[in-house]
């Protein structure tokens, strides 16, 4: 421990040294800094209600639950259903509702059930009480199955600055903490129903209590008599726990996290004496009751019916999950600028700061999180974005380690230059959403231009001032402006732009159709567009077939039937039809654009003679 010190001595100097605190601190908050009285006054405001927020930790709480609304809402509502991970677990999730089938996570012709459980059951629960509560459609709405992640990741942003308080003081770690709330990573989870933000708490929740027993471990000195404490008993509670969760609701992957932190302080410490602190049986109780019943129910759960068998595979062969993609070594840290915006050129600025007091206990425990599974997943040919999302917890409290010293204020403005990625960056997203609808729909929102104007704006503030505001005063900053051009796109732009949603327009087209009162429901079948949204939003399921298939559909049909093929399938189709003397009426066509597939579709609606 002696060296640690001296490296912080190093880069901020005596005079920051000496005010400087322990980052092994407690909850109580620091002074608010002074700033320059230049510039404009709504920065000033900004940083009064940060400072609001920091005076206790009741309000540091309600400010981070208000910053994460105010992050995520803007298109909770209005963005309709994402393929494919997102519409595929609500899709699931509403299979269950339907069913009653609480253990059944096969869609169409699957044949392996393999999902955790746990977001489905929330979601089900969800929808469930929104139906019995009279919410019109609520099988179709996915702003229900949206809910269970957006208070998941209200709960990540809560969670990573509890973590945050065992290595740094309140004000860091709101800060940290609101780095996190505003990234574009927590910003997509929140609005998608995947359970990847549920890992993300579940991980700060694990290390977070790993972490508190770690420091305590390294201040205790040399091994010899050791009872654990009552809050040593609750820390190590709540690491089991945050496992079991994790188990709960994302499955084996949650493990990982764990293993290979642990794994690296190993092999620094060569000491496992930390261990003893996370003894915990009834948290080992609860993580064994969790993975046993998952076992037992995947195993033993009730034979599937023959009507859910028959309701299932006729669906078809639904588009799959979303499995990454192949790229070299060195992908994830060119996303990792996109994933973490605005807090992302922070991490740059911070990482050789942070790497030379990698000897102190905190700043290794945060490195053992992030570098062992960052490398892991680059030397992994596929590459899931998703996958390196909970080490940017410990990635935002190594920022706040680093503005509470000093040391980015004082020893490295050499390198502030990297600040203007945060205009850059903003301004790439912003064209490519009035570029996506200007291309694909030949439009634009008036609407959205001045907010995303404005937004730029306090990004280049954010950047340009820094010399000025402070680190920390330019970061808030650049959260407000990412704040502002995000309504801009998620609420104004993005839900606006048709050609990206084709399944609600085929719901749209297909309610159109012309059916009589004797005919029932209209039976919806679709050859070569098969992803999961549209088979949620339809009433009653869609068939997935092929351009025969959907011929034989569109023939076999007694009542109402309209069956959509995409261009790829109209030979198939027309040939099917002519054999069968089946007589057609095409009607209008559905243009758009498969982001999944990266490639334009062409719907065109089928019906009887």
């Amino acid at each position: 421990m002696r060296r640690g010190p001296s490296v912080w001595y190093e880069f901020i100097g005596a005079e920051g040294f000496h005010q400087m605190k322990s980052p092994i601190a407690g909850g109580n908050g620091r002074a608010a800094p002074l700033y320059t009285q230049r510039g404009l006054r709504l920065p000033d405001r900004i940083v009064e209600l940060f400072d609001l927020g920091c005076g206790s930790h009741r309000r540091a709480c309600l400010f981070l639950v208000v910053l994460c609304l105010v992050a995520l809402l803007p298109g909770f509502f209005s963005i309709p259903p994402v393929d494919r991970d997102g519409a595929r677990f609500a899709l699931i999730s509403r299979h269950m509702v339907e069913t009653g089938d609480l253990t059944e996570t096969r869609l169409g012709w699957e044949a392996k059930r393999t999902r955790a459980l746990g977001l489905h059951w929330f979601q089900a629960a969800v929808v469930k009480a929104a139906d019995l509560v009279g919410v019109p459609d609520a099988h179709t709405r996915i702003w229900l199955y949206r809910l269970p992640s957006l208070a998941a990741a209200i709960g990540a942003v809560l969670l990573t600055y509890w973590a945050a308080l065992a290595f740094i003081h309140r004000r860091a770690a709101v800060l940290a903490a609101s780095l996190l709330a505003s990234s574009v990573a927590l910003g997509v989870g929140g609005r998608l129903a995947v359970p990847e933000v549920f890992l993300l708490g579940s991980v700060a929740a694990m290390m977070g209590a790993l972490g508190r027993l770690y420091l305590a471990e390294r201040r205790s000195g040399p091994a010899g008599n050791w009872d654990q404490s009552p809050h040593e008993a609750r820390l190590a509670l709540a690491f089991w726990a945050a496992l079991a969760f994790g188990l709960f609701t994302k499955g084996l992957m949650t493990p990982l996290y764990l293993l290979l932190p642990l794994a690296a302080l190993l092999a620094m410490d060569r000491s496992a004496l930390f261990l003893r602190r996370a003894r915990s049986y009834p948290g080992l109780g609860l993580l064994v009751l969790v993975a046993g019943g998952w076992f037992l129910l995947r195993r033993y759960a009730p034979p599937e019916t023959q009507d859910e068998f028959v309701m299932r595979t006729l669906l078809g062969q639904v588009a799959g999950a979303y499995r990454g993609f192949t790229g070299l070594p060195g992908i994830y840290t060119l996303l990792f600028f996109a994933l973490f915006w605005p807090a992302a050129p922070l991490a740059a600025l911070a990482a050789p700061i942070v790497w030379k007091a990698r000897r102190i206990g905190s700043v290794r425990f945060l490195l053992a999180w992030v570098v062992p599974a960052w490398l892991l997943f680059e030397l992994l040919p596929t590459k899931v974005p998703a996958y390196v999302a909970p080490t940017l917890p410990a990635i935002a409290i190594l920022i706040g380690v680093a503005v509470e010293r000093g040391a980015l204020a004082l020893g490295n403005m050499r390198l502030t230059r990297v600040l203007w990625l945060w205009p850059l960056i903003g301004a790439v997203i912003a064209v490519a959403a009035l570029l996506g609808m200007a291309v694909f729909d030949r439009t634009t929102s008036v609407l959205a231009w001045p907010l995303l104007l404005v937004g730029f704006f306090a990004l280049v503030v954010a950047a340009g001032s820094v010399r000025d505001y402070g680190i920390e005063k330019s970061a808030l900053v650049a959260i407000a402006g990412m704040l502002v051009s995000g309504f801009g796109v998620m609420q104004l732009v993005l839900p606006n732009i048709e050609s990206f949603w084709m399944a609600p327009r085929v719901v749209a087209a297909a309610a159109r159709e012309p059916c009589g009162a004797e005919a029932g429901d209209i039976e919806v079948g679709i050859a070569g567009f098969n992803e999961p949204s549209l088979a949620l939003l339809l009433p009653d399921a869609p068939r997935f077939l092929d351009g025969a298939g959907a011929a034989d559909f569109l023939k076999a049909g007694g009542g109402c039937r309209v069956v959509f093929v995409e261009r790829r399938q109209e030979p198939r189709f027309a040939r099917r039809a002519e054999a069968i003397g089946l007589r057609i009426q095409r009607g209008a066509d559905l243009r758009g654009f498969d982001y999944n597939s990266l490639r334009e579709v062409r719907l065109a609606p089928y019906r009887r003679g």
